[in-house]
C-alpha cells in the first residue's frame, strides 16, 4: 500500500468510528466509547506521523475535505452527547466529596448509624 492511499485509509477509517462513537453516545452505550476512541486515537496518531510526507491529488484532497466535514460533525454531536454525562457525573463527585468532607468535620450522621 503505497503512503497516499495509507492516509486516505486513515481518512476512512475515522470517519465511521466517529460514527459509531456518535451511535453509541446517542443510545447511552457510555461503555463501548472508551474502546473506540483508542483505535481512533491510533490512527490520528497514525495520520499525524504519515500525512505530511505525503501529497494528495486533486481528487484526494476532495475526498478528504468530504470526510473531515463527516467526521467533524460527528465529533461535534459526541461532544453535545458526552457534555451534559461530564457535568453530571462533575455534580455527583462534587456531591460525595461534600458528604465526605462532612462525615470528616462532624462525623456519621444519625442515618448512619442506624
Amino acid at each position: 500500500m503505497g503512503s497516499q492511499s495509507e492516509v486516505m485509509h486513515c481518512y476512512e477509517q475515522i470517519a465511521p468510528l466517529t460514527e459509531r462513537m456518535l451511535l453509541l453516545a446517542r443510545t447511552g452505550q457510555w461503555g463501548g466509547l472508551p474502546a473506540l476512541e483508542m483505535q481512533y486515537s491510533e490512527t490520528v496518531d497514525r495520520l499525524k506521523l504519515i500525512e505530511p510526507l505525503e501529497d494528495l491529488s486533486e481528487a484526494q484532497s476532495a475526498r478528504k475535505h468530504q470526510l473531515l466535514v463527516r467526521i467533524k460533525t460527528n465529533q461535534d454531536g459526541i461532544h453535545d452527547m458526552v457534555s451534559p454525562q461530564l457535568a453530571r457525573l462533575g455534580a455527583i463527585l462534587r456531591s460525595l466529596e461534600s458528604q465526605q468532607n462532612l462525615h470528616h468535620a462532624y462525623g456519621p450522621t444519625d442515618d448512619a448509624k442506624l
